[in-house]
């Protein structure tokens, strides 16, 4: 999926550039944190909690974006649409799921209802 995504021009990091491959949860998400990078997930039953303690504690981060296994290709069109919608002022500290991304419409119409 990365080869794809990049080739469509969007920046992605992967857990082994950013030296973060096989941590906690935590370390992940303070390292997309610090590029500023939507962090892209399929392990929702960490992440969801992970998402709730910090904004318990008033911490933010650029969003964490939960995604359920798919097909390579809708996989890819999801993620497509997602990066090119989302905003940093939309993804900013926000849960988001990838089922909102299915249809251009309703991607817009969700980051939309994100924005402030």
């Amino acid at each position: 999926m990365v080869r794809p995504l990049r080739a469509a021009g969007h920046l992605l990091y992967l857990p082994p550039e950013l030296g973060v491959e096989g941590q906690e949860d935590e370390p992940h998400l303070v390292t997309a944190t610090s590029k500023g990078a939507v962090l892209v997930t399929t392990n929702q039953q960490h992440f969801d909690p992970l998402h709730f303690r910090w904004q318990a504690a008033g911490r933010e981060h650029a969003g964490i974006l939960s995604t359920p296994e798919l097909d390579a290709g809708e996989l890819f069109r999801r993620l497509d649409r997602a990066a090119r919608l989302l905003t940093p002022q939309a993804a900013h500290s926000q849960l988001l799921k990838l089922a909102m991304f299915k249809d251009e419409e309703e991607a817009q119409n969700y980051v939309t209802s994100l924005t402030p």
